[in-house]
């Protein structure tokens, strides 16, 4: 298979993937019950992050033990 070839099937399986992220989307934007944990869920991960990434500051903030 040409490095041509190889591109143009992963643009095709790219096209494809995004088909279906499209759908789903649909699904679950027209479901309010699964649209709302979603949510919830989202923004429990988001806050989790944030607490990784504050405690990440202080660490990258130390002058270091002596």
């Amino acid at each position: 298979m040409t490095t041509r070839e190889q591109k143009a099937e992963e643009l095709k399986w790219l096209a494809e993937d995004d088909a279906r992220v499209m759908a789903q989307y649909q699904e679950i934007i027209s479901n309010k019950a699964r649209l709302n944990r979603a949510i919830k869920v989202a923004q429990k991960q988001a806050n989790d992050l944030q607490k990784r990434a504050n405690n990440m500051k202080r660490v990258a903030n130390r002058k270091g033990d002596k």
